[in-house]
């Protein structure tokens, strides 16, 4: 109940402040699991990929969002679950695992945190290790234009237009290498980033 709750009430807000462009969400399964590898540039980008897709999807979240006793249980009930910072989280690598086994849809960030303009990225390649266990499709996506409407280093939402771009599932195989499997999904994710400054 919670989960459509917040649902409704960030579509309403997406109407006011940021309307949203979707392209490629024909890439995205209809029934099976699936993991959106997105870039990850504002802490609106959650929401903005819940409202982007047709289904209801999983969130891998930073553990220090859970602290706070009414936020954990907010998170919780949206499909969000922690991941610790700064290393392996086999915990957290499991439970992906579990939802992607069970036909849910996961979020992930490769990057791990948000990446600003013209900072190094840095990716995580624990992404490489679940995709290789879990053999599921790997849908690149970018979002542009999210740091607009939540600024960092604010709380007030300003008008803009945001983007999600979806792109052609990538598929790989247990056999390959999980760090060249991140590079390749972050690679692809770079390229989308790269196309939508064209449009």
């Amino acid at each position: 109940m919670i989960y459509y709750i917040s649902y409704f009430f960030l579509r309403i807000l997406s109407v006011f402040f940021y309307p949203i462009t979707v392209v490629g969400r024909e890439n995205l399964p209809a029934r099976q699991g699936f993991i959106i590898a997105s870039n990850h540039i504002s802490n609106m980008d959650p929401f903005i990929l819940g409202l982007a897709s047709r289904r209801r999807l999983s969130y891998v979240a930073k553990d220090s969002l859970f602290y706070n006793k009414l936020l954990r249980y907010l998170l919780y009930r949206v499909d969000a679950f922690p991941i610790k910072r700064g290393g392996a989280d086999f915990r957290a690598m499991r439970e992906t695992l579990r939802r992607l086994k069970k036909g849910a849809p996961v979020v992930l960030f490769p990057e791990g945190t948000r990446q600003g303009a013209g900072v190094e990225r840095k990716i995580h390649e624990g992404i490489g290790f679940i995709v290789a266990k879990a053999g599921v499709a790997v849908i690149p996506a970018c979002i542009k234009d999210s740091e607009k409407v939540l600024p960092p280093g604010t709380k007030v939402l300003k008008r803009h237009r945001v983007t999600v771009t979806f792109g052609a599932p990538l598929h790989f195989t247990k056999h390959q290498s999980y760090t060249d499997i991140a590079h390749q999904v972050m690679d692809r994710v770079s390229l989308l980033a790269m196309e939508r400054k064209y449009f």
